[in-house]
């Protein structure tokens, strides 16, 4: 109850003999068995009215779930999403751990490419002593 209000005795005239079904208070979703489809159907007080009778009710010592308004929620929490980043920044894990598995394998690495070398120089030789 952010701000206090006066209401109207004609409106407050209907606090008394009030009783909202679920229908009144909440959407409805409605199966409508010619087009095969359902649909949502919106509930006859708004979100407004409805605040405006729990602030009513409350004024004047009115239990708002007497009348059929649905009691009062929580409010629920904002969720949590992640910056997306940049793509260096999001793919830095995985590279780390490609570096580092072929930092494991470096000395084999290494080994075959002085073999390679070796092959290459013999190659190149020519089998005349002069």
């Amino acid at each position: 109850m952010s701000t206090f209000r006066t209401f109207s005795g004609k409106f407050l005239s209907k606090l008394e003999n009030a009783k909202f079904v679920e229908a009144d208070v909440k959407p409805q979703l409605v199966y409508n068995e010619a087009k095969s489809k359902s649909f949502w159907r919106p509930p006859r007080l708004s979100r407004r009215i409805q605040a405006d009778l729990r602030k009513a009710c409350i004024q004047e010592g009115i239990e708002p779930t007497s009348i059929g308004l649905l009691p009062e929620t929580a409010p629920k929490s904002l969720r949590y999403k992640p910056n997306k980043l940049e793509k260096h920044e999001r793919m830095r894990a995985e590279r780390q751990a490609t570096i580092q598995r072929n930092m494991e394998k470096m000395p084999q690495t290494i080994q075959a490419w002085k073999e390679e070398k070796l092959k290459e120089l013999a190659k190149q030789k020519s089998s005349m002593p002069f």
